[in-house]
């Protein structure tokens, strides 16, 4: 009953905000709903999905050449004497988390979780 009422009111030209009030229920709410609905599209989630699909097509955030560089910087570092979680720490700015965590045999997470440590433990 409720979405037959949002896919009139929506139907009729009113804003998802103008539609949430005669429904009783917040402005966002009436956007996942008519997403969900399949039937309704919002300009805003065009927008969304358009920016959102640019910046895949642009290609990887960091390129090959200076991940395998910051891989091998990691890697020389350690045999050098660095604490693992400060090698760690620098390589992620060349580096994915996923690469680095691959290196140690170990989770993104875990290898986020490492350099952050050490930068906290670093500031204090």
């Amino acid at each position: 009953m409720r979405d037959k009422r949002l896919k009139a009111y929506l139907a009729a030209g009113l804003s998802a905000a103008a539609a949430a009030v005669k429904l009783g229920t917040t402005r966002n709410a009436v956007i996942g709903r008519s997403i969900r609905l399949r039937g309704i599209v919002y300009q805003s989630s065009i927008d969304s999905w358009k920016r959102a699909n640019a910046k895949r097509r642009k290609g990887p955030r960091k390129p090959e050449k200076m991940r395998r560089k910051a891989l091998h910087a990691m890697a020389r570092n350690l045999a050098r004497g660095m604490p693992r979680n400060e090698a760690i720490a620098r390589a992620a700015a060349g580096a994915y988390w996923r690469e680095i965590g691959a290196h140690f045999g170990m989770t993104r997470q875990a290898a986020h979780l490492a350099a952050k440590i050490w930068k906290q433990r670093a500031r204090a």
